[in-house]
């Protein structure tokens, strides 16, 4: 089995959460920004490239907030770092790389987080938490849904 590290960004700005736009058969549904950690890159490098293909956004990445597992098919043990994330720079359009099933980006407000499509579930009411000043730091998850 392999293992693949991941960074995502809880963007927060104007009471507002950064999320990515992803529509598969069925539905559409929101993801955080960021993806895959490239062999020889630092976690931080990684969600900074991320974003800012995913969204167009150059970002700062602050703290680490969570550590989530999941299994993605037979073959993938996935280890994703969420770190909190801040805009640094105006948005640059030119720059989007989005992923395969990516259509587009969006700010959610913070305050009906729990209410979006946001997947994973389990993060719904982390950020809210989190917004509110109400987390753990570096929280281990294990496999949240």
């Amino acid at each position: 089995m392999k293992i693949r590290n991941s960074a995502k960004a809880v963007i927060i700005h104007n009471n507002k959460l950064l999320v990515t736009i992803v529509k598969d058969k069925e539905e559409e549904f929101y993801l955080l920004p960021g993806g895959g950690q490239e062999p020889g890159e630092m976690l931080k490098k990684c969600l900074v490239r991320e974003c800012m293909e995913e969204t167009g956004y150059e970002i700062e990445v602050k703290e680490l907030l969570y550590i989530r597992e999941c299994f993605l098919d037979s073959d993938i043990h996935r280890v994703e770092f969420i770190f909190n994330g801040i805009v640094k720079e105006a948005y640059v359009n030119g720059s989007r790389i989005m992923d395969k099933n990516q259509i587009g980006i969006k700010w959610i407000e913070i305050e009906n987080v729990i209410n979006e499509p946001l997947f994973p579930i389990g993060v719904r009411s982390l950020i809210d938490y989190y917004s509110k000043g109400k987390y753990i730091k570096t929280s281990y998850l294990g496999e949240i849904f």
